[in-house]
């Protein structure tokens, strides 16, 4: 029995603690140090509060994974030669971040998965259970000025600074993050966005080429675009954009790259052609049925002649990407089905900074792109896509590759 009133005791002196202990989460530590007699009003006063709380609420977080099967079909013309076998590899991406908001000051950090490459993040399984390795992705700082909040300053490894659609990955692969320092300005007025964006961007430092007397020849691109969103209502989104992306000294040195992709006319890894590119991008949003649509499309022109590696004769500098997509997998049991062609000749733009999934990656290829993908989930999508190509060289092979995908985000 004295047990029992001994349990039911402590039971007691514990439920009368436990309400004090819950009105006082809602008091600062100093007061309650205060009104407990540890402490007194004058020491209470230099006493300097928490500004963990504070701190936590200026920094998010964000990653992705995504596990992906693919498959490789080649063929060759008849009669040629191709020793290159069908191949099946299991990759996978994991990116991680933060971001850091320091009042009108954005500090951005993402790490990924890769091999160090411009335009993947993608880990092979390989190499009997070895660890993968970690990369740093981004890391930038953007400046939004309380003063004029229509302009971005950002400068390290960026994201994208320029307004693109899928169609734009005959320029962009979507895994590129430039390295330098970019201009954003932002004017709006209704339903209607005018946007300029500027760049410039370093492609690769090298020293002095010869002797210390000869100057370096530092491969920059320059960058400008020049567009217009308009939305005159909530259904219907048009946008219209032109860029120009100028690469100095080009022709002065290899860029370093890894890897080189498919495309670009070269003279010992070194490219033979400038390039001045000219990208026109379109893009019009339908919300007015039961699903929305999306149609876009991309126009690339390198203005500078272009010629073959012996000097001889022309190389094409033309390309463009146009098509649509049905839907939008994103909330729970969403879909959405896509369609685009592609042509990209040889010399139209930069091959390394194009789209690595089309063909073998980079351009002087044509073909056809489609893919469906379904979210059973807001954090969860399944896509399967398939690229069924042609090369514009003179092998003219084929190559179909199919990827399919199951990624989260959190």
């Amino acid at each position: 029995m004295k047990q029992v009133i001994g349990l039911v005791g402590v039971l007691g002196m514990l439920a009368g603690l436990s309400t004090p202990v819950v009105a006082a989460d809602k008091v600062p530590l100093k007061e309650l140090l205060v009104q407990k007699g540890t402490i007194t009003m004058e020491e209470a006063a230099t006493v300097q509060d928490s500004v963990w709380a504070k701190w936590v609420d200026r920094v998010t977080f964000s990653g992705d994974l995504r596990i992906r099967d693919e498959q490789f079909w080649y063929s060759a013309v008849p009669g040629t030669n191709d020793d290159r076998n069908n191949r099946n590899r299991v990759r996978f991406r994991l990116r991680f971040g933060s971001q850091i908001k320091i009042k009108d000051l954005l500090v951005v950090v993402r790490l990924a998965s890769g091999t160090g490459e411009a335009v993947s993040t993608n880990q092979t399984f390989d190499n009997l259970f070895t660890q993968k390795s970690i990369w740093i992705d981004q890391a930038y700082l953007s400046w939004n000025p309380a003063m004029a909040r229509w302009a971005t300053i950002s400068a390290g490894r960026m994201q994208n600074p320029f307004v693109r659609f899928y169609s734009s990955d005959i320029v962009w692969d979507d895994d590129v993050n430039p390295e330098g320092i970019a201009e954003q300005l932002q004017f709006k007025s209704g339903g209607t966005v005018l946007f300029v964006n500027l760049a410039q961007l370093v492609l690769d430092e090298d020293g002095p080429a010869a002797a210390p007397s000869t100057d370096g020849h530092e491969q920059w691109m320059i960058a400008q675009q020049v567009g217009v969103t308009v939305e005159p209502s909530s259904t219907l989104k048009a946008t219209l954009a032109g860029a120009f992306y100028e690469v100095l000294n080009g022709t002065k040195g290899t860029f370093s790259q890894n890897p080189v992709q498919d495309g670009n006319t070269r003279a010992a890894g070194i490219l033979v052609n400038r390039y001045h590119i000219l990208d026109l991008t379109a893009a019009l949003n339908v919300n007015a049925g039961p699903l929305p649509l999306a149609i876009m499309a991309d126009y690339v022109r390198n203005l500078a002649d272009t010629v073959n590696a012996a000097g001889t004769a022309p190389t094409g500098n033309v390309g463009y990407q146009v098509g649509a997509i049905l839907g939008k997998a994103s909330d729970p049991n969403t879909f959405e089905l896509a369609y685009f062609y592609k042509v990209a000749e040889t010399d139209a733009t930069l091959a390394d900074l194009a789209d690595s999934d089309f063909g073998d990656g980079g351009i002087n290829r044509r073909g056809h792109i489609v893919w469906v993908a379904y979210n059973p989930a807001k954090y969860f999508q399944a896509k399967a896509k398939m690229f069924v190509t042609t090369s514009d060289g003179p092998l003219k092979d084929d190559i179909t590759r199919l990827q399919v995908d199951f990624s989260t985000k959190f």
